[in-house]
């Protein structure tokens, strides 16, 4: 059944995340069979743009988030969002991560009798102090972490069903008291992972990245939550002449992190800054790693996954449910450096291990493309219509 689908988020282009990669993604999966009208923050006022035939966007004026780089907070005009709600009369509301923009979408859903889902993508109690730069006390840590626990059962307990990408993650929002809660692996488009031999030599060129070097790779914003700081620390205990760390992508802490690098005395690496095509990144590396434990999916694992590199993740959240330890990559405890450390020795430093855990991640990586998340998303929405 073709169906008409609004989509609200309060994170999309230009801004570079997860969500935003997954929206790109699943947008251009579910609009080859279903119209799709997306509600998105923009930078310079109201307008509407037809992307095409079956994809168009309202930008909802917005203003800078002054805590967090690139991050923009919509404007609060609800009377406007719902008479275009009225206006474009969807079969479905689905909010990705709201917080305002989708907030108003939701109100505007539910007041109409328009069913309504609600994707938790980000979680929320772990990005509190990540929103205001990480320099919460860790007593007004402790009090955002409760109200942002009553924010989430506040706002996604509007929803008709609501949808979250790992297990953990439903069983905590079950946690909060919520029932209508089911598991929906986001997914992303694996047919754009592709990388020539010269696109990868190039990029190594305009990067200065030496040849002849195992290289361990991170890949992803430059923020605060993503613990950083502990990859360096790890990396720091296992680094000679023979490897190398590939720090690649931008955002708000690079240039603290960079100097932190500077202070640990590490001198084989290399900071890329933004990289716009992921796979000539991973194409350059040897293995992917991250520290960060507030994953709610792990895009980056899929990504290096199905680049043929093994990974390593923390056993949190998104990592432990894309990652099987020594299957197809190696998980460490959170905040065990050590462990980190050990791991990445590892990998860098046996070359069958990473093969056999390249091949089965090459397998792993198929079951999150971005058709499978299509067709679990409209079989949601089915039901939801179905029971209406």
């Amino acid at each position: 059944m073709t169906m008409k689908i609004a989509l609200f988020t309060d994170t999309y282009l230009p801004q570079t995340n997860g969500v935003v990669a997954y929206l790109c993604d699943i947008i251009g999966a579910l609009s080859k069979e279903h119209e799709v009208v997306l509600f998105a923050p923009g930078e310079h006022g109201f307008s509407h743009e037809r992307i095409s035939k079956n994809f168009s966007i309202y930008w909802i004026p917005s203003s800078p988030f002054p805590f967090y780089e690139s991050y923009r907070v919509a404007s609060m005009d609800y009377r406007h969002v719902s008479a275009l709600v009225s206006k474009e009369k969807p079969d479905i509301i689905h909010a990705h991560a709201p917080i305002n923009l989708g907030l108003q979408g939701m109100i505007a859903g539910k007041r109409k009798g328009v069913p309504v889902v609600a994707t938790y993508h980000t979680h929320y109690p772990d990005y509190v102090p990540h929103l205001l730069n990480g320099k919460l006390p860790p007593i007004f840590g402790e009090v955002g972490n409760l109200t942002a626990k009553k924010f989430v059962k506040h706002t996604f307990g509007m929803a008709d069903i609501v949808t979250a990408p790992t297990g953990e993650l439903v069983s905590e929002l079950r946690s909060y008291g919520m029932k209508n809660v089911v598991a929906l692996q986001n997914g992303i488009s694996l047919k754009k992972l592709r990388c020539t031999a010269k696109e990868a030599g190039q990029f190594r060129k305009a990067h200065s990245i030496p040849s002849g070097r195992r290289a361990v790779i991170y890949l992803g914003r430059i923020s605060f939550e993503k613990r950083l700081d502990r990859l360096l620390d790890a990396y720091k205990m296992v680094e000679d002449d023979g490897k190398l760390l590939i720090v690649a992508g931008g955002g708000p802490y690079l240039e603290k992190f960079k100097a932190l690098s500077e202070s640990l005395g590490i001198k084989n690496i290399v900071f890329t800054g933004f990289v716009k095509r992921p796979a000539v990144a991973y194409a350059v590396a040897d293995v992917f790693a991250s520290a960060s434990d507030s994953e709610t999916f792990g895009l980056t694992f899929v990504e290096a996954m199905q680049m043929g590199l093994p990974v390593i993740g923390v056993r949190m959240l998104g990592a432990k449910d894309v990652i099987t330890d020594m299957k197809d990559g190696l998980l460490v405890e959170p905040g065990d450096t050590e462990a980190l450390a050990k791991a990445m020795r590892l990998l860098l430093e046996d070359e069958k291990l990473c093969g056999a855990l390249a091949k089965e991640g090459r397998k792993t990586a198929k079951r999150f493309s971005i058709e499978n998340s299509m067709k679990k998303t409209v079989g949601i929405y089915d039901k939801l219509l179905k029971s209406r």
